[in-house]
This record gives structure tokens, C-alpha cells and sequence, in this order.
């Protein structure tokens, strides 16, 4: 069995970092907004910016209209011809610990439907509260395992 790599202090650290992200973000700016944004602000012309990032006028014209989805080494040179750093960072969608505590709570959730599909079988179903808190153990019990596999397709149900 392969063994898993052990997160450092440096990965917690950058985890750490990481942001939800909020609705009323520059996220609703694509990449063509940005260069022309720049670029105007810069007093640049299209011709003048394609030239310095050494791809055509009509190449940066499909861009800033949002009529192309440009490659990552586009998007760098002309971030460069714009005098800017071109980064990516991943935003979450929701806090790391709910992501996990909701995956878990799917696998248990899971395991427990099946097991009570005996019971009901046999006229020995819990009642819904006693149902809930077996759950929240469950979840509970999953997420202190760091073996448990949260992410195989057989717990999509």
C-alpha cells in the first residue's frame, strides 16, 4: 500500500491562506475586462499592448471582447506587456471544514441507509432522533479517520 504524504507546516500554512469566496468579488471580471481596463488606464492601444505581447490586434480584440478564452502563456505576456504579475489562487466555495464535514456526513449517511434497510426489513427501524444522532456519530467517527475515503463514486448514491 502506498503510503500518504504527511501535510508539512508550510502546506498548513498556505491552506490557511486560502479565501472563500463572496459573491460581490472582481470575479464577475474576465480576463479580457482586465486587460482593457489596463490597458486604457494605461493609455495603451490594442496595437501598442499586441505588439508588446507579441500576439496580433485581432488575437487581443477576441480576447477583450471575451470572443476567445486565451491560454495561460497569452494571459502571462500580456499581463507582462501591461506591467502586472499574472497569479492564480483557488477560492473556496465554502470553508475547507464544511466541505469535509459534509462529504462525511454523504458517506455516512450512506452506510447507515443501508444498515437500516435491514432493520426495517426486520420491524426494528429507529425512530427518526435516535436516526440523526447515529448519523452525527458516524459523521463524527468519519471524520476523525483520516483513512476513511470520502471521495469514491460508490458514496454518491
Amino acid at each position: 500500500m502506498k503510503k500518504k504524504k504527511q501535510t508539512t507546516i508550510v502546506d498548513e500554512i498556505a491552506l490557511s491562506k486560502l479565501t472563500v469566496a463572496h459573491t460581490l468579488d472582481n470575479s464577475q471580471f474576465k480576463p479580457g475586462d482586465w486587460i482593457r481596463l489596463l490597458r486604457t488606464s494605461l493609455r495603451m492601444t490594442q496595437a501598442e499592448l499586441a505588439k508588446r505581447a507579441r500576439i496580433t490586434q485581432a488575437n487581443l480584440v477576441a480576447i477583450e471582447t471575451g470572443k476567445v478564452d486565451p491560454r495561460v502563456g497569452t494571459l502571462q505576456r500580456i499581463y507582462q506587456g501591461l506591467f502586472c504579475h499574472l497569479s492564480f489562487e483557488p477560492r473556496l466555495q465554502q470553508p475547507l471544514e464544511g466541505i469535509l464535514r459534509n462529504r462525511a456526513r454523504v458517506v455516512a449517511l450512506q452506510r447507515l441507509k443501508t444498515t437500516m434497510g435491514t432493520m426495517a426489513l426486520e420491524e426494528q427501524a429507529p425512530d427518526k432522533e435516535i436516526f440523526t444522532k447515529l448519523l452525527e456519530k458516524q459523521t463524527e467517527g468519519i471524520l476523525r479517520d483520516p483513512r476513511e475515503r470520502l471521495w469514491r463514486t460508490d458514496h454518491d448514491g
